[in-house]
């Protein structure tokens, strides 16, 4: 059916996913630099590791979640680009404000205000990029775009590091005075606005693919819930399983900065110039070799090709990093944790790609909110939190932080590859759909 669609030009595809892996780019530095921030904020507003947590995860993902199923509707029902444009010029107004927090709650307000704009980039990205290209080729395009957070979260690091080493002192901006990390978050914001500007001159691409025939008339998100229920193992499957391993994602993303600087003594310029170094090349490498993998199996004539890539990286964050963040040593904390980076970002653009298969073209979008859904009330309600619980209430000692992160991979890890052992019959069976 695909080939008597009339797809756009690779050129302009690519031209549009490169635009679209920009965005999310922008997006997660926003998001990710205040991981690099951790201590100098909690110094300077007299915060503890756990109310730290709580801006981190509750902060960003109660916004985050409660736009997620209504951005996902709109993206099914209106213009995507003006949908994205809106998130973009949200998240980027709440990061320049986080350079005017003074406390605790401005702080918090701040972090919910990102998380409500970034609600709508993977909804519309998705759907987008969804039109952009042929059901069998997605996967290498949806990989490409999943760069965005590693490469986001290598730039929010670099950036950080060096502005941290050039800013030791207080700087006066248009009457404010600000700390350093304040100033951070006021630079990064000005992108998001360029970038909302370039978005604004495309067209949205003519939605195609598969319709779910059963529902024909004005679907509304009963239909899409009815749908998902036809169909529940796979779709549990795929999104719980998937979500335990973004826990693990978050956990890295946001405590393995502190991570290095409390156990192994490095101070935070230079976490920020090697790790961001690690986290931007391991994080885009895992991230491109999911479907690398996947076509490699296939042509091995291994069956459920996707689904065994799953296992594969459920299993090694499974057991990897709880024995790296014990007893690797401080000449080895690079590569220690460049494998564990590639491990958990393996499998993403999988997880992407197959939630397109799975899921007709008209409920691509909620399908996807959904899915976002999911992912942050359990990824971002845990994987910031949990290790802080770990520190603060179990140990009550901020340095026993290496068994805290080795803990929760210990959890999370074999919780995925549990779920995704035990629903590959009906999950495998959805990912043939090809809609």
């Amino acid at each position: 059916m695909s080939d008597q669609i009339n797809w756009p030009s690779k050129n302009y595809a690519w031209f549009f996913t490169t635009l679209l892996l920009i965005t999310y780019t922008v997006s997660f530095i926003d998001r990710a630099m205040i991981n690099l921030l951790i201590d100098p904020i909690r110094n300077d507003l007299a915060l503890s590791d756990i109310q730290m947590g709580q801006i981190l995860g509750p902060g960003f993902m109660i916004s985050y979640i409660l736009f997620s199923l209504p951005v996902g509707r709109m993206v099914d029902k209106f213009n995507r680009i003006a949908v994205l444009i809106g998130g973009i010029l949200l998240w980027s107004l709440a990061t320049a404000a986080h350079g005017f927090s003074s406390d605790y709650y401005s702080l918090f307000v701040s972090r919910a205000g990102v998380g409500a704009g970034e609600a709508a980039v993977t909804p519309a990205s998705w759907s987008i990029i969804a039109d952009l290209f042929r059901p069998e080729d997605r996967a290498f395009p949806m990989s490409f775009y999943l760069m965005g957070p590693y490469i986001g979260q290598g730039l929010a690091l670099l950036f950080g590091g060096l502005v941290i080493q050039l800013y030791t002192d207080p700087v006066e901006f248009f009457g404010f005075v600000l700390q350093p990390w304040q100033m951070i978050f006021i630079l990064i914001a000005i992108p998001g606005f360029i970038l909302s500007l370039g978005l604004a001159f495309l067209t949205d691409p003519v939605r195609k693919g598969i319709i779910n025939k059963e529902n024909q008339h004005e679907e509304s998100f009963v239909d899409v819930i009815k749908y998902i229920k036809g169909k529940f193992v796979a779709y549990f499957t795929l999104m719980i399983a998937a979500s335990f391993i973004v826990v693990l994602l978050y956990t890295f993303q946001a405590w393995v900065p502190t991570y290095i600087s409390r156990i192994h003594g490095w101070d935070l310029s230079r976490v920020g110039y090697l790790f961001g170094i690690v986290t931007l090349v391991s994080g885009s490498l895992g991230v491109l070799s999911g479907p690398v993998v996947e076509k490699f199996l296939e042509r091995r004539n291994i069956k459920n090709s996707t689904h065994t890539v799953f296992l594969i990286s459920s299993l090694a964050v499974a057991i990897i990093p709880a024995f790296t963040f014990l007893f690797v040593t401080e000449q080895f904390v690079l590569p220690g944790m460049f494998i564990i980076s590639f491990f958990i970002t393996l499998p993403m653009a999988c997880f992407a790609s197959g939630l397109q298969k799975m899921t007709p073209q008209n409920y691509r979008g909620s399908v996807s909110g959904l899915y976002v859904f999911i992912m942050n009330i359990v990824g971002l309600s845990l994987g910031p939190t949990v290790v802080p619980f770990f520190t603060s209430v179990i140990f009550e000692n901020d340095m026993s932080i290496n068994i805290a992160l080795s803990n929760t991979f210990l959890i999370f890890g074999p919780l995925s590859f549990l779920i995704f052992f035990l629903g590959r019959k009906s999950l495998n069976r959805e990912l043939q759909s090809q809609h």
